[in-house]
């Protein structure tokens, strides 16, 4: 049992009641409501193994996905060596590569223009974990202009299939009112919304996410130091998941960040706008490039990530899964030079998640280099460039890169940290990954969209 599967939306806890019809068979103790944190073997052991079966809607979803752009099993192969999607899920312990796998199998419908059941496998998923509402406006425009052949100014002026609108509509509205029914019908719907949208926690999680804020939170602590402004209640680098108000710069409120993640979004909507084709416009099917749909994701994604509300570290796995699925078939070298280059970073800004005991840390660096050579390997298979050219950030070398994560993992995982403060400003080794991170992830992200 654990409170925090309250955080999530209603067909989740459909899956979480499947899993209970046969964890009873392993331990009757874990499923006592009032038994918060039980972890015997039995129960440990269940956990993992349902995670590595719901493993299975990763492979599916990899393999369709790839096989759009004819590379379904270099797909797959990638998706299931990703290390920070192995370190979250199967170490951490998360469903994140079912999700993700439920994400892979509406894109690769929508491709290959089964609409209905893609938006209802999206929406499925958004009724599963919610976060995944950031890219409900690539889904939309993407389906405004693919399926009901939405345009303006063309010849006949302003046109859209009213038709295909409506049955897409009763298809979105049919999954939602599948699964919020039993909430409404008990009155719980606004207990759900408080609890499905904390903004109470703050603008970073704990651990910050390497995005634009982990960046302003460090120039606010840097001009703290310095003697601008004065601290108010909870600091930023306390270490919990709690609204704190900034010291020299202004404190940002959700509002804001909803504000400016829209205004990031414009530009993306614009593109998918133009690139997607038109529902039965012949020079626009000519220009249609397979996989695309998986790339605006990507980029959604990004967007959500870089501006967004209390992000959590590991949602750098919602851009890398499918751009890496995207970019293997691709035959683009840009792109998957893009992809490899945030996907090891990400992995690399993870890895404070993680007990710092040695044998988990021998563990994580391990899996991490296992893993992105298995990744690279794949990549040179589908086109992509040597190993070093393809880890390359802007203008920094690939060995510049690999060189900064060795020196800073060092510092953080090996004893560096420790060997300079003896054990004083705890949360800086998080604060450098964060910040390091941060500024690689961001320009990979300017990079994916200029591709």
């Amino acid at each position: 049992t654990s409170e925090w599967t309250l955080d999530y939306p209603p067909l989740f806890a459909a899956f979480e009641w499947l899993l209970s019809q046969f964890a009873v068979f392993a331990d009757p103790e874990m499923l006592r409501v009032s038994n918060l944190n039980y972890a015997s073997s039995a129960t440990v052991a269940f956990q993992r193994m349902s995670v590595i079966v719901g493993d299975i809607v990763l492979l599916a979803g990899a393999y369709r996905l790839g096989a759009v752009r004819g590379a379904g099993r270099l797909s797959a192969i990638l998706a299931l060596s990703t290390p920070g999607l192995i370190l979250v899920d199967h170490v951490h312990f998360q469903y994140n590569g079912m999700l993700l796998g439920l994400l892979m199998l509406s894109i690769a419908d929508l491709e290959v223009h089964r609409t209905y059941r893609g938006a209802a496998l999206f929406c499925v998923l958004l009724n599963m974990k919610h976060i995944f509402l950031y890219i409900s406006p690539v889904f939309f425009v993407y389906l405004l202009r693919s399926h009901c052949g939405c345009e303006f100014g063309g010849p006949r002026g302003f046109r859209i299939d009213f038709a295909a609108l409506v049955k897409l509509a009763a298809t979105v509205i049919a999954v939602f009112a599948m699964s919020l029914a039993p909430i409404a019908l008990t009155g719980q719907l606004a207990q759900a919304a408080r609890r499905l949208f904390p903004f109470g926690r703050g603008l970073t999680h704990a651990y910050w996410a390497p995005n634009v804020w982990a960046l302003y939170n460090t120039a606010d602590r840097v001009l703290a130091k310095l003697g601008f402004g004065e601290q108010r209640g909870a600091s930023s680098t306390a270490g919990f998941a709690e609204v704190y108000e900034s010291t020299a710069l202004w404190t940002v409120t959700p509002k804001a960040t909803f504000v400016l993640t829209a205004l990031a979004y414009i530009p993306l909507v614009v593109l998918i706008w133009r690139q997607t084709p038109v529902a039965g416009g012949q020079a626009a099917r000519r220009r249609h490039r397979p996989g695309m749909l998986a790339v605006f994701v990507s980029l959604g994604c990004a967007v959500a990530f870089t501006f967004g509300w209390h992000v959590h570290e590991k949602a750098i796995l919602m851009v890398t899964v499918p751009l890496l699925t995207a970019a293997v078939g691709s035959g683009d070298r840009e792109l998957q030079q893009v992809a490899a280059a945030v996907s090891a970073i990400g992995t690399f800004s993870v890895l404070p998640l993680l007990p710092q005991q040695r044998p988990e840390t021998l563990f994580k660096w391990g899996l991490a280099f296992a893993g992105h050579g298995i990744e690279l390997a794949v990549l040179r298979e589908g086109g992509a460039a040597s190993s070093l050219a393809s880890l390359r950030v802007g203008v920094l070398p690939g060995w510049l890169v690999l060189l900064g994560v060795a020196s800073l993992g060092w510092y953080c995982d090996f004893g560096g940290h420790q060997l300079v403060f003896r054990g004083r400003m705890e949360f800086l080794p998080l604060m450098l990954i964060s910040d390091f991170s941060a500024v690689l992830v961001l320009a990979c992200f300017a990079r994916l969209f200029r591709f």
